[in-house]
């Protein structure tokens, strides 16, 4: 009887605990939405009032707007450490209110290409609120109707007079609503933790910016004289392609979501980034199983004798390079993706290898299974990755054999770099993983990221073929000679069926957040561009 009601105790405080996180989310947004509804109060005036509406007061509304920029990181740090959660529909108020730009000055697009005008920045401002206020409402309409809260605490009902609506105003009053929260988040404030949150750590800016050279008017020029820094993951090619036959790169991707507002599209882009962790290790367990099943096939002469230790010596740094990517900690809920059953086939393959003359067919079969285990995976997340390579229909002889292995041992020196980088990162990308709830990746359901409108407008840039010359360059590519690709994968087209494309764990939180998709959703260079001063 005792361990009943422990149970049901137990059962009540988890209830309540989860009846008390939504409160503080539904408060918190309800929050936000009433403060860009207290700003736009003076956004509108500025429209109405031609001689106010300057470039000048403009950008010190976005500096009033700043005022918030630590609240809203204190609490998603708050949701975060302390109650195990977040929002997302926070993580967008985040990413506008501390954008990567250092300011908040987006301009709308028009024809003329005008982007100097304070006509046009005002319109940028405007279709930035609106966006923002619209992912706040609904996640409000939909979990929120019946959470009661006390409206004075959340109110920006101040008083103010007719010829108060200026920026100097609306400076003193938001700083006034800053210090009463910041009073609430005293703790926070000591603790200093939650710079981690900034929208600069979640989409891990350092390692993708590393060794830009400029980044005026939004074109990007990349130094590849040195070692860049996960650069095999930086420039890990999508099966997106443009109409000229460039693949988009994760490095693409970044340039464009760093302005991009939109919460959705964030969570996509960290499961891009976190599936293609794997993709190099990935590479080079199919370049093996490959290479192994060649050497063992009738047709290669007894040159296969002499390179065995060689190969087994490869695989056994392949299977520790595996090992030390599991305890990094990155791809670890188990339904996301079987890192250990990739480990335990790959053990079974390479132990084969070892023990037996020549591998037997259920030995390839198992072989053949992993490659499409491996597939599967960067398939469902659009990550470019092939099953078959050049070296498949090839035989080992005297006069190729020397240059398949060192084809082979340059590629492993290119990873082993690689997961010396992963290293050094790898408490940034658990990080991601473990507070974002990472634990489902099918980022081929979401059709809407990167449309062809948005598709278009990337590939047609002068950052994209910058991009795609240093990711081909043969620093930064790891598909070489004999293991290049034979067959590409057919762009946003696989041949699983649908069942084995579903996840197989629900991850709530996520689920939730798309369900209720907004229908407003500005697009980067396509609606509005960040202002330069």
């Amino acid at each position: 009887m005792k361990y009943f009601l422990l149970f049901v105790l137990m059962v009540t405080l988890k209830v309540s605990l989860c009846h008390y996180v939504q409160y503080i989310k539904c408060f918190h947004s309800r929050y936000f939405l009433n403060f860009f509804n207290h700003n736009e109060r003076f956004l509108l005036k500025f429209e109405k009032n031609k001689e106010y509406l300057t470039i000048e007061n403009l950008m010190n509304y976005g500096k009033a707007l700043q005022t918030h920029n630590k609240v809203i990181v204190m609490i998603l740090d708050d949701l975060m450490n302390n109650l195990k959660n977040f929002s997302f529909p926070l993580i967008t108020v985040n990413m506008y209110l501390n954008n990567v730009s250092g300011h908040l000055n987006m301009i709308a697009q028009n024809d003329d290409d005008e982007k100097n005008n304070a006509n046009n920045l005002l319109e940028g401002y405007k279709m930035i609120h609106f966006a923002v206020k619209e992912q706040l409402t609904d996640y409000i309409y939909k979990y929120c109707k019946n959470i009661p809260l006390n409206e004075k605490t959340v109110s920006f009902n101040y008083p103010i007079g007719k010829n108060e609506y200026t920026t100097t105003n609306l400076m003193t009053i938001n700083n006034e609503f800053k210090d009463k929260i910041y009073t609430k988040f005293e703790l926070t404030l000591k603790r200093n933790l939650y710079e981690s949150i900034l929208p600069e750590n979640i989409l891990l800016y350092d390692i993708m910016t590393q060794q830009i050279l400029t980044n005026k008017s939004n074109i990007i020029k990349i130094d590849n004289n040195q070692h860049i820094t996960l650069n095999l993951l930086r420039f890990t090619p999508l099966n997106v392609k443009c109409s000229n036959g460039t693949r988009l790169t994760i490095q693409d991707v970044f340039e464009y979501i760093k302005y991009d507002f939109n919460y959705s599209d964030v969570l996509i882009y960290m499961k891009l980034v976190i599936g293609a962790t794997f993709r190099p290790i990935a590479i080079l367990i199919r370049n093996f199983l490959t290479l192994i099943q060649v050497a063992s096939s009738d047709n290669s002469d007894c040159v296969k004798y002499w390179l065995k230790p060689n190969f087994i010596g490869i695989g056994r740094k392949i299977e520790q390079y595996v090992l030390t990517f599991i305890s990094h900690g990155v791809l670890i809920f188990k339904k996301a993706f079987m890192i250990n059953d990739v480990l335990h086939g790959y053990n079974k393959a390479l132990n084969s290898y070892i023990d037996q003359k020549k591998l037997s067919e259920i030995d390839i079969k198992y072989n053949n299974e992993l490659i499409e285990l491996l597939s599967k995976f960067f398939i469902k997340n659009r990550l470019y990755f092939t099953s078959d390579i050049a070296l498949t229909n090839k035989n080992l002889t005297e006069s190729n054999a020397d240059k398949i292995k060192n084809e082979f041992e340059k590629i492993i020196k290119k990873v082993d770099i690689y997961i010396n980088d992963l290293n050094k990162w790898k408490k940034s990308l658990k990080f991601i993983v473990r507070n974002f709830k990472i634990r489902t990746f099918n980022v081929s359901i979401y059709k809407d990221f990167i449309n062809f409108k948005v598709l278009d407008r990337i590939c047609n840039t002068a950052s994209h073929s910058e991009i795609y010359n240093v990711s081909t360059n043969d620093k930064n590519n790891i598909e070489i000679g004999y293991y290049e690709d034979v067959n590409n994968v057919e762009d946003d087209v696989t041949n699983f069926n649908l069942k084995d494309l579903k996840d197989e764990y629900d991850d709530i939180d996520t689920i939730d957040s798309f369900e209720h998709q907004t229908n407003y959703k500005p697009l980067y260079m396509i609606d509005y561009w960040p202002y330069n001063e």
